[in-house]
Parts: structure tokens; sequence; C-alpha cells
């Protein structure tokens, strides 16, 4: 219920500052296990990939998010789960896997980090590895607009216009494992993202 008002309160703040605009949610299963993937530009992209779809989502953040007391209980109220960024955090992968297996949806950069300049950057295997263990499809999202809306180092937001182009739902077999099979997933599903900027770049 909390996650749900807050996205509520917040979407609408972003849709009256921001501008924001949403094209494909249409695209994203109602039910099932679900893996979300946005590039990653601005700390705003975790809110933003939460907008663009109409389920409660699961957040990986980073763990270092969570040392404030208060900002942490806030993380864990919208359902974010602490992730090391220090070599594989398979204790946060595993928790990841399981909420999946239960059809719940997931939240993950496949880059891992921001980008420094806004353009796409290369996967890492763990959205891969999500997707083997687990056999949920990966919904890519191209964000268009949020760097400029919070860039790097900024204070306060600039009220630019931020847009989101959600891809349709990629399958993978499950069972299959390897770093190979997990990099194949993670390279596919960057080819949707760029796919999605294409589109976004004429639109």
């Amino acid at each position: 219920m909390i996650y749900f008002i807050s996205r509520n309160i917040l979407k609408l703040f972003f849709k009256i500052f921001f501008r924001l605009k949403i094209i494909g949610a249409e695209n994203c299963p109602k039910k099932g296990p679900l893996i979300i993937a946005p590039n990653h530009a601005s700390f705003f992209d975790p809110l933003i990939a939460g907008f663009a779809v109409p389920r409660a989502l699961n957040f990986m953040a980073r763990d270092t998010l969570f040392r404030n007391r208060i900002f942490s209980k806030i993380l864990m109220s919208v359902n974010a789960v602490p992730l090391k960024r220090d070599g594989a955090d398979l204790g946060a992968m595993r928790s990841a896997v399981d909420k999946l297996c239960q059809g719940k949806a997931i939240l993950i950069f496949p880059e891992g980090t921001r980008s420094k300049d806004g353009s796409l950057g290369s996967p890492r295997a763990g959205i891969g590895f999500l997707a083997a263990s687990s056999g949920a499809s990966i919904l890519p999202c191209y964000i268009k607009g949020s760097m400029d809306a919070l860039p790097r180092g900024a204070m306060f937001p600039r009220f630019k216009k931020i847009s989101v182009y959600v891809g349709r739902p990629l399958r993978f077999n499950k069972g299959s494992f390897g770093k190979e099979y997990y990099m194949q997933i993670a390279g596919k599903t960057m080819i949707a993202i760029r796919e999605l900027k294409s589109i976004s770049s004429v639109s």
C-alpha cells in the first residue's frame, strides 16, 4: 500500500514538473516473474522505471544507500534490496531469484552502474543469471532525459522533459547456466535498449 501511494504521488509530481511521458507501458506483462531492465544515467532512473510499469517493483540498490537509518527505512518501504557492488553479491542475487520465482518483478540495471556521459555502456552478467535461474522475462526500457534533469554531481534537479520507452518482453530458456550464456542474455537485452534509444531519437 505504501509503495503504490508513494509511487502515484511521485508520478504526478514528475508529470507536472518533468513532463513525464511513458511510451509502451502496455508491453509490460501483468503477471509472472519479470525483470525490468532500463539504462542508467541518473539517480532518478529507479523512480522513473517504477512509474513506467503498472506493477510493484523490487529494486536492487547499492548497499551504501542503506547506511543512513532513515533513508534505509524509506528504501525498504519501496521494496529495495541492498546489493554489494564490489564483487558478486550472491546473497542479494539469491534473494532476487527467490522473488522472481514467487512471480514478482525486479528492477536491475544491465550496465550495473550509472553512465558518466549518458551513453549506453557494456552489460554485466548479473541480469543473465537472474533470467536463466528464474525463467523471468526481461522488459527492456530506455529512459531519455533523466541525465539532463539530474546530472552527476547536481545538488538540485532541473525541470527537463523525461520520457520512458518500454519495449516488448524478451524470453530466454530457464536452466541453462554459465557466464557465456548469461552474457548472451545481457547482450541481447542491451541490443533491445539500443533499439529503443534509436526510436526515441526520432520521436
